[in-house]
């Protein structure tokens, strides 16, 4: 049953490829500086929330130039140690600059920074080794594809050495009518000893062309256990 704690962190690690970039959504009267970003996930005996932002300190996001990205996750999720129900609870931070390149019907971006991350269990459990606070670099890399009008083709992968996780997922949004899009995907992430694929759809609405809201879910497969999800994302650009 240990195994089922490896995957609750693998949550953790996996919001910030659930996000990956998409062409900024410029407003009414001009062209993006910010990309706010929230969320839920959820699993059977797990929650985690995540929040963070985008920002072009020159120029806008809709052109090549550098990028600042903050972002903020938690959550607890509970498992058997034993015969012991254990809860625990998961912190990260991460602040990562990183350079943006767009051209044509594609885009291109590489982050790279410091993470911190803290996680305890209640009570304690002496198996899990990743306890406490620790600090590490981490790297994300994002793309796009516009393959028409109406279809976009999304990437990520990303590695932290906090807990030596990682990250990736592709995706494909497809516009079916106006304001509302499917996103069906695919991401696999992990640590050493856990890994898990997740297989899912997400629905997009747009209130306004600053404003996304996605939500969906699917099913995640891992090695003790397999399962559903459900995920809301929503998306503002300033």
């Amino acid at each position: 049953m240990k195994a089922r704690s490896h995957r609750r962190l693998a949550f953790a690690a996996a919001f910030t490829v659930a996000l990956a970039a998409t062409p900024g959504a410029a407003s009414e009267t001009r062209s993006p500086r910010w990309h706010l970003f929230f969320g839920l996930d959820g699993a059977e005996d797990s929650y985690f929330g995540h929040g963070g932002l985008v920002w072009a300190p020159v120029g806008d996001l809709d052109h090549t130039g550098w990028r600042l990205r903050a972002s903020v996750n938690g959550g607890q999720f509970n498992y058997l140690a034993g015969t012991v129900d254990i809860t625990g609870r998961l912190l990260s931070a991460e602040v990562m600059p990183g350079f943006q390149w767009i051209g044509g019907n594609m885009g291109l971006t590489v982050y790279g920074g410091p993470t911190v991350q803290d996680q305890t269990t209640e009570p304690y459990d002496p198996g899990k080794t990743r306890q406490g606070t620790r600090l590490g670099a981490k790297v994300l890399v994002e793309g796009w594809l516009r393959l028409t009008d109406t279809t976009i083709l999304n990437g990520s992968a990303c590695y932290a050495t906090a807990a030596e996780t990682y990250c990736a997922r592709i995706a494909a949004s497809v516009d079916v009518a106006p304001n509302i899009s499917l996103e069906p995907e695919i991401a696999a992430f992990g640590e050493p000893g856990y890994d898990q694929q997740r297989y899912g759809l997400l629905v997009g609405f747009r209130p306004s062309p600053a404003m996304q809201i996605k939500a969906g879910g699917g099913w995640a497969v891992e090695p003790d256990a397999d399962g559903p999800y459900v995920a809301v994302q929503v998306k503002i650009w300033k």
